[in-house]
């Protein structure tokens, strides 16, 4: 089991948009963030980050010490991504990363890090009797502009 675990900024984005924080709260006691993912979701005031902000005040959401900045990692990465995967890389084999950008995941796997996105989090969240339908959650999540897909789900659950 992973000792820590960090998220990207668009799963807790995706998460909260539709007031479900409280998922990953009950998946996992403590989520850590990185500064430039802190940074990604304050840029625009809104609900949605009020609800993150609220998660670090509560303290299961925490934000890891700040770190030199670096330059992403790859041109094709952000700034958050990159650093949550240099977090991640500083102990890889007790990481999880929940992480839902295609390029980034494969950067991370490149890294054997291990990975976690969001539609596999509601599948899980659904088979241990959190939410009762991961189909719903996806469907609101897309609704307000999260990418995603019952089609991943199916692939996930048919593995």
């Amino acid at each position: 089991m992973a000792r820590i675990v960090i998220a990207d900024a668009g799963p807790l984005i995706a998460f909260s948009g539709i007031d479900g924080l409280s998922i990953l709260q009950k998946l996992f006691s403590e989520i850590t963030i990185v500064g430039s993912v802190k940074d990604e979701y304050l840029a625009k005031p809104s609900v949605d980050a009020q609800r993150i902000e609220d998660a670090i005040n509560n303290g299961w959401l925490v934000v890891a010490p700040v770190v030199e900045r670096s330059p992403p990692l790859s041109p094709s990465l952000g700034v958050g991504e990159s650093d949550s995967i240099r977090f991640a890389l500083e102990a890889p084999e007790e990481s999880l990363l929940i992480m839902d950008d295609r390029l980034a995941r494969r950067y991370a796997l490149r890294k054997n890090l291990n990975i976690v996105g969001t539609v596999r989090l509601l599948d899980f969240a659904e088979q241990r009797g959190l939410i009762e339908s991961a189909e719903r959650y996806i469907q609101e999540m897309s609704g307000f502009g999260y990418r995603l897909s019952n089609d991943i789900l199916k692939q996930i659950r048919s593995e």
